[in-house]
């Protein structure tokens, strides 16, 4: 279990990147923090296929709220039974409760209702735009600058991205299955998503990664269940297909607990700046899994933004130079 570390003390040194541990204990550090990040993002290109699955037969909203209804109980037994530490008050309390209810509820039902109304192609590449919001909202908390080649790489792939949610050329073998509004509310939701990493990357180091995740799970699941509630009539339960719980269940436990484990200990021992440019890289895995699973097509257009957000992932991962 992880816990307070004074070398994790925020707001980060190194422009964001994160603390720098000198010999073999750096090297192996970097690369269980690497290891952990592209878990995280391998296990997450799989949500926008499960959530098409899913929304066939349940509703879109209860989709994205149930991630975190079906989850939370577990996470509050866990965290109690482990006796994470939950912020009495203060700072952290505030970054928990924010953490919390935009990592688990508003950017699940966001991804969710968008999804239902584009492909799970154009989800994906709107998915790698967080990090440019992930960037710009650390700034605002740590009144730091990433470097210049950071910037290069996420306005490289942000344009990728940006092109994609304007193009109407299709993704499914009927050349059809995307709209400017499902695209749209994933935005939003991108920028919601962006706000839950930082907050969630700023506790991490103080109460852990576990208590940050569990317990943020348990405030979204108690926020979530009365929704949950009042829009069951707009689901024909008996209808729901075994897919579709499998889905579903594959959003809740793997999505939400495995990846969001990792992906905060990655951006709590990384670096905000660092890690997050790392996103950019999961449509290309997304498109393989679509093509697979659901049928959608890999066009050219695809194919060109996947090359433009590699590119842009390549930059950004550029260390800057001292001076």
């Amino acid at each position: 279990m992880d816990g307070p570390n004074p070398q994790l003390a925020w707001p980060p040194t190194n422009n964001g990147r994160g603390p720098e541990v000198p010999g073999d204990a750096g090297s192996r550090n970097i690369v269980a923090v690497y290891a952990a990040a592209a878990g995280a993002l391998l296990l997450w290109a799989g949500t926008p296929i499960a959530m098409k699955l899913a929304v066939a037969s349940i509703d879109p909203a209860t989709v994205g709220m149930l991630r975190a209804v079906l989850a939370g109980p577990v996470a509050l037994v866990v965290a109690l039974t482990l006796g994470l530490p939950f912020p009495a008050r203060g700072r952290p309390r505030r970054l928990l409760i924010v953490s919390g209810i935009t990592s688990f509820a508003v950017w699940p039902t966001l991804l969710s209702i968008g999804i239902d109304l584009t492909t799970a192609n154009h989800a994906a590449l709107i998915i790698a735009i967080i990090p440019i919001f992930t960037g710009l909202i650390a700034t605002l908390f740590d009144r730091q600058w990433p470097h210049v080649a950071w910037w290069a790489g996420v306005s490289i792939a942000g344009a990728g991205t940006m092109l994609l949610i304007f193009y109407r050329g299709g993704g499914t073998p009927d050349g059809g299955g995307t709209s400017i509004l499902g695209d749209a509310i994933i935005l939003v939701g991108a920028i919601v998503c962006a706000l839950g990493y930082v907050t969630g990357a700023k506790l991490a180091p103080v109460i852990g990664t576990w208590a940050t995740t569990f317990w943020g799970l348990a405030i979204a699941a108690a926020l979530m269940a009365p929704v949950v509630a009042l829009l069951a009539h707009r689901t024909e339960w008996v209808a729901v297909t075994s897919t579709g719980w499998l889905s579903l269940g594959y959003l809740a436990f793997v999505g939400s607990f495995i990846a969001y484990l990792a992906w905060f200990w990655a951006l709590g021992h990384g670096g905000i700046t660092r890690m997050s440019s790392w996103q950019l890289g999961q449509p290309v895995v997304t498109f393989v899994f679509a093509a697979i699973v659901l049928g959608e097509a890999i066009t050219l257009p695809l194919l060109a933004a996947g090359a433009v957000v590699l590119a842009g992932t390549a930059l950004a991962q550029r260390p800057a130079t001292s001076g």
